[in-house]
């Protein structure tokens, strides 16, 4: 029972403290001469398409913006601007011109935020009733508002679509070779090589695209033994935008593999064969590429994939058949250039 009093109380303390924080819109003034004040009525407020007259003398500027911690319900537009009118009368002024006027924003603060200009004009020029004015800006200043939100709805899903229309990609770096392997000198679980790779893409505004795939990948072992593989092949793309700098896309293609063994002579092939140094195959491959990259200039970016390829191979003569599957198996951890074309 204690513990919840406790907690009650410490709801209300914070409460209270928050709501003694909160503060009112903050006025900045900066004056280039002293003039008598003014009544708020006569201020003549001009929008930011507007001209101010020739005749007009500037005075001063003033921002109005928040103060931290501002309640939203205290610096709306109307208030805000109801601010630097009042400011500008009681500095001497009776002409108002909004330089710039800032939204409120999720990156920003939370209040409108009025920038302008004080003059001092020729009282007979005076003709416009501030008030209503002041009504006609924040109806105007309402469809604004919307309209506004409505453009970055629609910024941000143009954003997201905008994928690359063209891209080329060359990249290479480390390969495992993750399915078992037989050599004629030993039976390998897993293998270290080199991959490099290029790949091009061609996207269509759905995000959706076509491309071509080329991989190679070596490796040797100790024993003179060495490997090489080929894949070059159609596939189908799946890109997507992620704000206007990152993107990530993935493949998947069916194409032509070539596999290539080479080792010193001495020793009979594995495959039967005891004339040849070498041996060679070439069948139908799998790739699988997904990948992320960011955006170094319109242009140029800088990506991380993950090639996955599949290639089945003839067994060798005594190996067990109880395997459904045998050929390579590859993982490459890429990292490259991307050229957006």
């Amino acid at each position: 029972m204690k513990t919840k009093v406790l907690i009650y109380v410490l709801f209300v303390v914070i409460g209270s403290l928050l709501t003694s924080c909160q503060t009112a819109p903050k006025v900045v003034a900066e004056l280039s001469e002293s003039l008598p004040a003014r009544s708020a009525d006569s201020v003549m407020v001009f929008r930011t398409t507007d001209s101010v007259p020739a005749s007009a003398r500037k005075i001063g500027t003033v921002k109005v913006k928040d103060g931290g911690l501002t309640p939203t319900k205290d610096c709306l537009f109307p208030n805000m601007l109801a601010l630097a009118v009042k400011k500008t009368a009681e500095s001497g002024g009776n002409g108002f011109h909004i330089d710039e006027h800032r939204y409120p924003g999720i990156h920003g603060s939370t209040c409108h935020r009025v920038w302008g200009t004080m003059f001092l004009i020729p009282d007979s020029l005076i003709t416009t009733d501030t008030r209503s004015v002041l009504q006609d800006l924040e109806m105007y200043e309402e469809d604004a508002a919307q309209a506004n939100a409505s453009q970055m709805i629609t910024d941000k899903r143009d954003r997201r679509l905008a994928n690359p229309k063209d891209v080329l990609k060359i990249s290479g770096g480390p390969s495992w070779i993750v399915s078992e392997l037989v050599t004629p000198y030993q039976t390998c679980k897993s293998k270290l090589g080199i991959s490099l790779g290029a790949d091009y893409q061609h996207i269509w505004r759905s995000g959706l695209g076509i491309g071509v795939n080329f991989t190679y990948f070596g490796t040797s072992f100790d024993e003179g033994f060495s490997l090489r593989m080929f894949y070059i092949g159609p596939s189908i793309v799946g890109s997507l935008m992620f704000g206007q700098k990152w993107r990530w896309d993935a493949s998947l293609g069916l194409g032509f593999s070539h596999y290539t063994e080479e080792y010193d002579g001495g020793y009979y092939s594995y495959y039967g064969s005891n004339s040849n140094t070498s041996y060679s195959e070439n069948r139908l491959g799998v790739m699988f590429q997904t990948g992320l990259e960011y955006m170094l200039s319109k242009n140029i970016s800088i990506g991380l994939q993950i090639n996955i390829t599949t290639m089945s191979l003839k067994k060798p003569e005594g190996y067990d058949d109880k395997y459904d599957f045998y050929g390579i198996r590859r993982i490459d951890p890429q990292i490259g250039i991307r050229c957006y074309l």
